[in-house]
């Protein structure tokens, strides 16, 4: 899922691979969903607002169901992220979307709350990649800021249900390209360059 990119390269993708490609939306950036899989992240990696949060899940309404909302999370702790969620879990509840609970640093299988339906993998990056395969199991997982051809194939691996980063469609740069061909299955490529 492309993070908050709507262009003309994001629209061909979809176009080309509409079972393959889906969009994930932050509160500051809300677009109208233009594909068949979407989810609506919460803007706490960069700044939560809680007004454009609940603005965002009150115009999705109007479209497609996502695939899932991201309840508000404080990056990199998993308490203060457990708060937030027993705050925000009966507020978030009749919307009626499935609901991913973020796994931060210090989070287990053990205490991701009952009432989740999805698992987002956030947290910072040596805790995200050295936990991910813990949370594989009985719940979709999604994976936050997945920007390298390395840490993709090691979630596509892992069996992963989606992720999501910024940098691959920024530009028609080495990365958009090597994303491409990492996509279509080009056995030429390159993972560990």
């Amino acid at each position: 899922m492309p993070s908050n990119n709507t262009g003309p390269i994001v629209r061909r993708l979809i176009e080309k691979y509409p079972d393959k490609i889906g969009h994930i939306n932050t509160p500051l950036s809300y677009k109208t969903p233009q594909c068949k899989y979407h989810a609506l992240d919460n803007g706490c990696f960069v700044r939560f607002d809680e007004r454009k949060y609940f603005e965002m899940l009150d115009k999705a309404k109007r479209f497609e169901r996502p695939m899932f909302i991201v309840c508000p999370d404080v990056v990199g702790c998993h308490d203060r992220t457990l708060a937030l969620w027993h705050y925000y879990y009966p507020m978030l509840k009749p919307y009626d979307y499935p609901i991913a609970f973020v796994a931060q640093d210090g989070c287990t299988p053990e205490t991701v709350p009952i009432e989740a339906d999805w698992i987002f993998i956030g947290g910072l990056d040596p805790w995200k990649k050295d936990n991910i395969h813990k949370f594989i199991g009985n719940r979709p997982v999604h994976v936050g800021r997945v920007n390298s051809l390395w840490m993709l194939e090691y979630c596509r691996e892992l069996g992963v249900a989606s992720v999501d980063g910024t940098g691959w469609m920024r530009a028609r740069g080495r990365q958009y390209y090597d994303f491409i061909n990492w996509f279509e299955g080009n056995p030429q490529r390159k993972l560990f360059n």
